[in-house]
């Protein structure tokens, strides 16, 4: 997520003096000084770039400063300081920084590397998003890796220090050249689509000390082949490694107490409430999972098959959300509800039967599921949500065992995009004059008992 700044183009300048070039402005301590900006550029994204670029080249940030016969200590880097400058090449930053503010460097696309100070205890939002940051040496004092930090840098390669404890949503989201990512035992927290996108990062070793790990953390890591989850993580969010089409194996380590791989399904279930929260194109689902959760097999394009346990009671929300590979669904059992968008994307479904038990089918379930030719569903279905067979273009016959068809919730459009001429709708016997009469079921032009 790119850094967010003023709607409108302008040139902005505050500081209290400049001495060797550069710019200043004193702390309250009246002893330190922090250096800042003298032009700060100011984007509009339909608005010419512009004519001042602020600071050029080569960059050295001395340790002292001197002005009009006081001699101050240069502790800090502003907020924004460098941001926009698309001619920086490199910054030389003194051991005496302690404090680099929010967005410095910022879209400093020619900014390839730099050196940060040894003292620094955090790397803060934006720091270095969308930079030209190739490499970076992370100070092994920082304790917190800040929001988009290095949000679609160029990095090749990150090793992150025992000394970081968190690090927070989007901060290498859409590093797409990273190929080597190496953490230290130390690491607790891993936010939100912290490393979403990184689609060159192929192998993946969280650390033992790790306790949580944030929706869509590794989102279409779209190169990583297998992910261990250590005894230590407490906490997986939705999404995590959705996605990762590379993805084959998945396991959790022994002795962790939230979550197994029983059975060696490959995948991830929650112990306690065997819910599947993540799988992947290897995996299987295990009898005893009552839930597959919300993003669990998202993206998962080389499963061909799915078979679901009697055990199972509901479908999340965009669960198998684009599983192009998926060729056939018999969703039966103990399956009461299925989740938003659960099957949509699913380009290679021909087959689908929905079973007796089922009283929920989510908005866009089957969305554009354009290879589908026959749907059977089952006799209990209370509701169907908008869109839940929208743009089945090859079915050409759906057999509904509903008795009272009236009683159906129907959201909107519910068979939008489906031939009506063509596709034949078969019911059970003696109620075809209820389909005639129903709401959107009775503009197939084919009802036919059965």
């Amino acid at each position: 997520m790119a850094l967010v700044v003023a709607l409108i183009p302008a040139i902005a300048s505050a500081f209290d003096f400049k001495e060797g070039g550069l710019c200043y402005n004193i702390n309250p301590d009246g002893k330190t000084v922090s250096m800042t900006y003298e032009n700060l550029i100011l984007f509009a994204y339909d608005a010419p770039a512009p004519t001042e670029k602020g600071y050029l080249g080569s960059i050295v940030i001395p340790e002292k400063v001197s002005h009009k016969g006081t001699t101050f200590k240069v502790v800090a880097i502003d907020r924004e300081t460098f941001m926009g400058n698309m001619e920086l090449q490199q910054v030389i930053i003194p051991r005496t920084v302690t404090e680099i503010g929010v967005g410095a460097f910022t879209h400093c696309n020619s900014l390839e590397q730099i050196v940060l100070p040894d003292r620094l205890k955090k790397i803060d939002e934006y720091t270095f998003a969308e930079s030209g940051l190739r490499s970076i040496t992370i100070p092994r004092k920082v304790k917190t890796i800040g929001q988009s930090a290095f949000n679609n840098c160029s990095l090749k390669s990150v090793v992150i220090p025992g000394s970081v404890k968190k690090i927070e949503k989007s901060a290498f989201s859409a590093c797409r050249w990273l190929e080597s990512l190496e953490f230290e035992n130390g690491l607790q927290s891993i936010g939100e689509a912290a490393f979403s996108i990184c689609t060159s990062l192929k192998a993946l070793n969280l650390p033992e000390s790790l306790k949580e790990i944030g929706d869509n953390a590794f989102y279409e890591c779209s190169s990583v082949e297998s992910v261990t989850i250590p005894a230590s993580v407490t906490s997986i969010g939705d999404g995590a490694f959705s996605s990762c089409h590379a993805l084959k194996s998945i396991k959790v380590a022994k002795g962790n107490k939230k979550y197994d791989s029983r059975n060696n399904c490959n995948a991830i279930i929650e112990t306690a409430t065997g819910k599947l929260i993540m799988g992947c194109d290897g995996s299987f689902i295990p009898q005893g999972v009552t839930e597959i959760a919300d993003l669990a097999f998202y993206g998962c394009s080389g499963m061909t098959a799915l078979d679901i346990p009697s055990s199972v009671t509901e479908i999340g929300d965009r669960a198998f959300f684009y599983c192009k590979g998926l060729r056939e669904v018999v969703i039966s059992g103990a399956v009461t509800e299925i989740g938003e968008r659960s099957f949509c994307g699913c380009d290679s479904l021909e087959t689908l039967t929905i079973g007796n038990s089922l009283k929920r089918i989510g908005y866009g379930a089957f969305l554009h599921d354009d290879h589908i030719k026959t749907v059977t569903i089952g006799s209990a279905v209370e509701s169907i949500g908008e869109w839940a067979f929208k743009g089945l273009d090859a079915v050409t016959s759906i057999t509904s065992l509903i008795e009272d068809v009236a009683s159906v919730k129907m959201g909107k459009d519910v068979f939008d995009e489906i031939d009506m001429n063509a596709c034949t709708l078969y019911v059970p016997r003696g109620t075809a004059a209820a389909y005639k009469a129903a709401p959107q079921w009775k503009n197939f032009k084919n009802i036919v008992e059965k």
